[in-house]
């Protein structure tokens, strides 16, 4: 029985054969799901698959998967992957995409900076309704503080972003250790409730992980200051997204920018979607036109070195969860 590279989903001629090529001289072979595959197509492919290119495996395929080694997720988060206890336990190695997409996420974040700063979600709204009215305290980010909590891939693209706007840039790290020269002040985790404190715009970049699940809430918003911008482009459910919605609502904060939410799609009942200092998105900060073939260009490369017996890139702690 021969081992294979498995994907559950259908890529682009142009795709498919820049991993085909990579392969040339192993014994690996490549099979995908084409489209309206049927349902038990996974079934059979997961059995005698080597490496799996993908973002979830269920658990009933994993059950299969005896001869599986490799799980190289094609984004950065593997919330979804490591939900599955069993893959976590095993000595399955998992690989992640982090990086590929930092550069567009930490566009939107600047963009959402700029919506609020300038107020053209209020000035878009006087569009609709055909009214030219003159608008007062538009800011500036010059001179602004951003506070980026999880200082990873993300937050290193969001600091040069808003360094080259003239902000001053804070950032949260477990290890504070190494030069940070897009940073004006790098804080301990522990330091939280200072970024919080001293931040015009608050930037969340962890990984969703038991230990950043629901960490901030109502305690953690009221220390931000009155008219601060919350920017969430983790995970919904490393806030208490209630709480925050009550904070809101009671205008202790500014506004937010919600790329993510608790529940995707937000639900059409959530006050979220019609709150006017909220900005909602539909989980669209990593989607940019080259996604796919950065991420398989960053599987290939992956690809070479697993079949040269070379340390992989982007490698996952499953414990920590990132």
């Amino acid at each position: 029985m021969s081992s294979k590279i498995f994907v559950p989903f259908n890529l682009s001629p142009e795709l498919a054969s820049k991993i085909e090529e990579t392969l040339v001289g192993s014994q690996l072979t490549l099979s995908m799901s084409p489209p309206n595959s049927p349902a038990d197509f996974a079934m059979r492919e997961i059995v005698d698959t080597e490496i799996f290119y993908g973002g979830y495996l269920p658990p009933e395929q994993f059950e299969l998967a005896r001869q599986l080694k490799w799980v190289q997720v094609p984004f950065a988060g593997v919330n979804r992957l490591l939900s599955y206890r069993q893959i976590v336990e095993s000595d399955i190695t998992v690989t992640n995409s982090v990086g590929v997409s930092a550069p567009a996420i930490a566009d939107q974040v600047l963009a959402y900076m700029l919506i609020f700063s300038r107020r053209l979600h209020d000035q878009f709204r006087t569009q609709q309704s055909k009214e030219w009215k003159h608008y007062d305290k538009l800011l500036e980010l010059n001179g602004r503080t951003v506070g980026i909590i999880g200082h990873g891939n993300i937050g290193r693209e969001v600091a040069k972003r808003a360094r080259a706007f003239g902000m001053r840039v804070i950032a949260t790290k477990h290890n504070t250790q190494g030069d940070y020269p897009e940073l004006d002040l790098v804080l301990p985790s522990n330091q939280l409730n200072r970024l919080l404190t001293e931040s015009d715009y608050v930037v969340m970049c962890v990984p969703l992980t038991l230990e950043t699940q629901g960490m901030l809430g109502r305690a953690e918003f009221e220390l931000m200051k009155p008219d601060a911008i919350f920017i969430n482009i983790a995970r919904g459910q490393v806030i208490k997204e209630a709480e925050l919605i009550n904070v809101l609502r009671e205008k202790r904060i500014g506004g937010a920018a919600l790329d993510v939410a608790e529940k995707e799609p937000l639900p059409a009942e959530s006050p979220l979607w019609e709150m006017e200092n909220v900005i909602v998105t539909p989980h669209s900060s990593g989607n940019f036109e080259n996604f796919m073939p950065r991420s398989v260009e960053l599987f290939c490369r992956n690809l070479q070195r697993y079949m040269n017996h070379e340390p992989l890139l982007n490698l996952v702690d499953k414990h920590r969860g990132y």
